[in-house]
């Protein structure tokens, strides 16, 4: 029975080997992001669709494209430059120079949603295998990517796979989307890796050569499939905690989005009972890197416990109708406009209510929801604005709208509204501080972190 059972055990071995190599090839070949092909029809439609889109949902591109023109120049030449079969990826790669046109945070040519590249990551794709901040025109190595930290952290890259580092940086920043030039290098280095994944296409393997203290460094790296920091879910502790300072709290909100809007008031509410019973006398919020999400968390969380005047949260509106949204009398396809007249009367009443001095710690990070919250606290002086402009205009684009292309599946984004500030000044540049954050004295013990 013995050489039936090791033949038998052979057998099985060579079995589950060859499904496990099966498996393994089948995996590498499904999990590549917009590597199917188009044809030249297809890819047309594509692009109309998404063209007809736009224009049916967005209600005004003025808001951010500086010369329309230009911009309708340059899909037609992207359009008339399709002439031959070619990927999704290679789609992407034609239209993503928009992106710096149509220069708006909510306005993207974009490729896959986080949850989709989660998901490709951790079934095999891999890529570039660090992470990186955009400072002075440079790319540096920050940390291994998904590591926090790496022995070349703090090096220049200055090529990668012979293509010169301002090469990259300039062909990424002209893919990528955000109001301004500062907006985009900080979306940029939070999304460098898919970026450079969609940019330049996947590779296996990096040959890089660093800098740092004026010593070169060439090394070969494989890429990595590993979920970036800035793709990674962030904890509640992660989004929202309080750290304190003799009668000093910082308190750190990093979204406006959290699915669980009850967790998020419950913490705010025992958290401004804890600022009472701590006798806080300066409140520090900081929103620098806070992308936005939905106004009621702010207005129900924050300005409950320190707005101590009515006020509104924008005046003046553009908005596009679409169907969806449409209330009664209204045409689909007109722009409505006019002015918010509803004011959100204060709570002083409340038992924790905060009388204290308020600072609003702001950055290039802090954009969609959390400007118009920062442009809400200045306005009505509910708080000072400390640190650095936002990268986003203070007038701002919202209500986005998402559609993935019928071929491509490429993932496009417009807004359908746009917001003036309380008050009422059309502001079309970042909100700006009114302290540095070394000018606003706050503890060490605070701004040691920060």
């Amino acid at each position: 029975m013995r050489p039936l059972q090791n033949g038998l055990r052979l057998i099985f071995a060579s079995i589950a080997m060859l499904i496990f190599a099966t498996n393994a090839v089948a995996s590498e070949a499904s999990v590549k992001p917009f590597a199917h092909h188009l044809s030249v029809a297809q890819a047309l439609e594509d692009i109309e669709q998404w063209f007809n889109w736009l224009h049916q949902t967005h209600p005004d591109l003025s808001h951010s494209v500086k010369n329309v023109d230009e911009f309708y120049n340059t899909v037609a030449q992207i359009k008339a430059s399709i002439n031959a079969p070619l990927s999704a990826m290679q789609l992407w790669q034609k239209m993503a120079p928009l992106n710096s046109l149509l220069a708006d945070g909510h306005l993207k040519v974009g490729h896959g949603s986080s949850a989709q590249w989660r998901q490709w990551i951790s079934e095999g794709v891999a890529l570039f295998p660090y992470e990186v901040q955009i400072s002075d025109g440079l790319i540096i190595i920050n940390s291994e990517l998904a590591e926090q930290d790496s022995q070349y952290k703090g090096a220049k890259i200055v090529s990668v796979n012979g293509k010169s580092g301002e090469a990259i940086l300039n062909t990424l920043l002209t893919n990528t989307h955000g109001d301004t030039l500062a907006f985009r290098e900080n979306v940029l280095q939070s999304q460098f890796n898919r970026l450079f994944y969609m940019t330049f296409g996947p590779q296996d393997t990096f040959s890089i050569t660093l800098e740092r203290n004026n010593n070169i460094h060439n090394i070969t790296v494989k890429a990595k499939a590993a979920i970036p920091s800035s793709l990674a879910k962030q904890s509640f502790a992660q989004a929202f905690n309080i750290t304190y300072s003799n009668t000093t709290a910082l308190l750190t909100v990093n979204t406006f989005a959290w699915d669980d809007f009850k967790q998020f008031l419950d913490f705010m509410d025992n958290t401004f009972s804890a600022i009472k019973e701590r006798n806080v006398d300066h409140l520090v919020i900081d929103i620098r890197n806070n992308g936005g999400g939905n106004d009621d968390m702010w207005m129900a969380g924050i300005l409950r416990y320190i707005a101590d005047k009515p006020y509104r949260h924008f005046s003046t509106y553009r908005s596009k109708i679409l169907l969806k949204y449409r209330d009664p009398g209204q045409i689909v396809g007109d722009i409505e406009q006019g002015e918010n007249t509803r004011l959100i009367q204060p709570e002083p009443e409340l038992d924790n209510f905060y009388h204290g001095k308020t600072s609003l710690l702001i950055g290039t990070g802090t954009y969609s929801s959390a400007i118009v919250f920062a442009n809400t606290v200045q306005d009505y002086h509910f708080a000072q604005l400390i640190g650095l402009p936002t990268g986003g205009r203070s007038t701002q684009s919202g209500g986005i709208q998402f559609m993935s292309l019928n071929h491509s599946q490429l993932q496009m984004i417009s807004p359908r509204f746009l917001l003036t500030r309380p008050s009422g000044i059309k502001q079309m540049t970042p909100v700006q501080s009114e302290l540095t954050l070394s000018q606003a004295n706050l503890p060490k013990a605070l701004t040691s972190s920060l």
